[in-house]
C-alpha cells in the first residue's frame, strides 16, 4: 500500500513537472492572452481621499546630513 502511494506521488510530480508546467501553462498563456494577468488594477496608483497624505512621501529625502 505504501509503495503504491509513493509511486502515485512520484508519478504526479513528474506529470506536473513535464506536462503541466512545460506544455499546458505556456499554451494557456498564449490562448488567454492579456486576460491571464487579470489583477491589473493593483498596478494602478491608488487615489487617496481629499485631505489625506500618503504614509511615505517620495519627494522628501530619507536622510539628511
Amino acid at each position: 500500500m505504501l509503495i503504491e502511494v509513493g509511486f502515485l506521488v512520484a508519478f504526479g510530480v513528474l506529470l506536473d513537472a513535464l506536462l503541466v508546467r512545460s506544455v499546458l501553462v505556456p499554451a494557456l498563456t498564449l490562448l488567454i492572452g492579456r486576460r491571464m494577468w487579470w489583477p491589473s488594477r493593483l498596478s494602478r496608483p491608488v487615489e487617496l481621499p481629499d485631505g489625506q497624505r500618503p504614509l511615505v512621501d517620495d519627494e522628501e529625502p530619507a536622510l539628511q546630513r
